[in-house]
């Protein structure tokens, strides 16, 4: 099957398939791939991606298991290690062994890893205001209500 009649066939089955395009999970994937492609461009100068983004995220919350950080970002844990062994060898985070359990690895951000999420954050809120820049105010603070008591409920 070539190249553009897989692509077809990839849109025909959203299109006529199951989750409906008008329903939640079309919705998400959606706003998610944009969010995620306005992330990446805003990020570029930084030379960091969406990903490292939200290491850095979770890695400010203070130690953290590498295990944990796998299951917040929904990934399994080898499928993690070579992206934190990319950011350990740029200086943006630093893993050490948990000294009770040598089993855990915490993974934290170093000074080179604050400064750059310093850098990172505006650039980020600026992404997620461009995204959701066609909706009035009253619908941007609608939206994210109702999708945070989805985060809510989904515990």
């Amino acid at each position: 099957m070539s190249r553009t009649s897989t692509k077809m066939s990839a849109r025909n089955c959203v299109a006529g398939g199951d989750p409906s395009p008008k329903g939640l999970w079309y919705c998400n994937w959606k706003i998610w791939l944009e969010a995620r492609r306005l992330l990446d461009d805003a990020l570029e100068p930084l030379g960091i991606k969406s990903k490292d983004f939200w290491l850095l995220v979770i890695a400010g919350t203070g130690d953290v298991s590498q295990h944990e950080m796998a299951e917040l970002c929904g990934l399994d844990p080898s499928s993690l290690v070579p992206v934190l062994d990319g950011m350990e060898r740029r200086g943006l985070l630093q893993r050490q062994r948990n000294p009770n359990d040598r089993r855990v690895q915490w993974v934290q951000r170093t000074e080179e890893g604050h400064r750059v999420y310093a850098r990172a954050l505006p650039l980020a809120q600026q992404a997620e205001a461009q995204q959701l820049s066609s909706l009035p105010a009253a619908d941007r603070r609608q939206l994210v209500a109702a999708m945070q008591k989805l985060i809510a409920n989904s515990k």
